[in-house]
């Protein structure tokens, strides 16, 4: 595989993109039919419509986790391979996620969930997803005192033994102050009925894409002392839609993104892309 380009913008940091524009032949640009191996953000849609316009494509490489928002079916009916990138930002994520409960909690900035300030310790934390990165927010739940639990599709015994319980998935939003949610691309896991059941608690979407019932949360959030939190990996029309609500944070800004998250993303990536090139 000779020809490397990209579909779209990169989440890399200048240090690596120089790397694969060398390894492009000069300069990195945009994925043509000669392309072979390309290189593609989890924010970018691709379809088996997109792939006919690379009839030469052999392997992609994602810059980052999910493959949410690509077809694995036409890319492997095609033959081609992929790589992506995991574990380089959840704590990342977690460490920014305590940031912002903290604040909301306590009225540091311009939302506070209840008329006083209160604590996270002792406070329900639900987890919604026990993957990389819910498995980072629970660590930090625990060590803030919280009584975690966590909503997933099988038990996790390691953590259950570390005293993050298992919830019932009838209950478990109506058992919660906090909830947190973690989960795939674009499945909604914050339902209507699971709304109605979450009452005067903060809501944090760190998952990507849209994943909570568009009208039950614009119900829920007017209701009693919810209020939420939400991360730019929501998308455009997310921010577009909540950012300005008084009950709402939600900073233009994606919280897996530090130097360091984005030099352990780019130098994995230049090392998937090396390896699919055969150098």
């Amino acid at each position: 595989m000779t020809q490397l380009a990209r579909i779209g913008g990169l989440p890399l940091r200048p240090a690596e993109l120089d790397t694969l524009a060398a390894l492009a032949g000069g300069t990195l640009e945009e994925a043509t039919a000669e392309t072979e191996c390309a290189l593609i953000s989890t924010g970018r849609a691709l379809t088996g419509e997109d792939l006919d316009a690379l009839p030469r494509l052999r392997h992609l490489a994602v810059c980052g986790t999910s493959y949410g928002r690509i077809d694995l079916n036409a890319l492997a009916a095609r033959g081609v391979t992929t790589s992506n990138v995991v574990d380089y930002s959840d704590e990342t994520t977690a460490e920014v996620i305590f940031m912002q409960l903290v604040s909301v909690s306590r009225g540091y900035g311009n939302v506070q969930w209840r008329a006083e300030p209160h604590e996270l310790y002792g406070t329900r934390l639900l987890v919604v997803g026990l993957g990389a990165l819910g498995a980072s927010v629970a660590r930090l739940g625990l060590a803030y005192g919280m009584a975690v639990s966590h909503l997933s599709r099988s038990p996790k015994p390691e953590w259950e033994a570390r005293g993050v319980a298992r919830a019932d998935a009838a209950t478990a939003f109506a058992s919660a102050d906090v909830v947190v949610l973690t989960g795939p691309t674009d499945v909604v896991v914050a339902t209507a009925e699971r709304l109605a059941q979450l009452r005067d608690a903060i809501l944090v979407q760190a998952s990507v894409g849209h994943v909570t019932d568009e009208v039950a949360f614009r119900n829920w959030i007017d209701r009693g002392d919810n209020c939420a939190v939400f991360d730019l990996v929501a998308g455009e029309d997310t921010y577009e839609a909540y950012s300005q609500h008084p009950r709402v944070v939600f900073p233009r800004a994606i919280s897996g993104y530090s130097d360091e998250s984005r030099q352990r993303l780019g130098e994995q990536v230049v090392a998937n892309v090396r390896a699919a090139m055969g150098i």
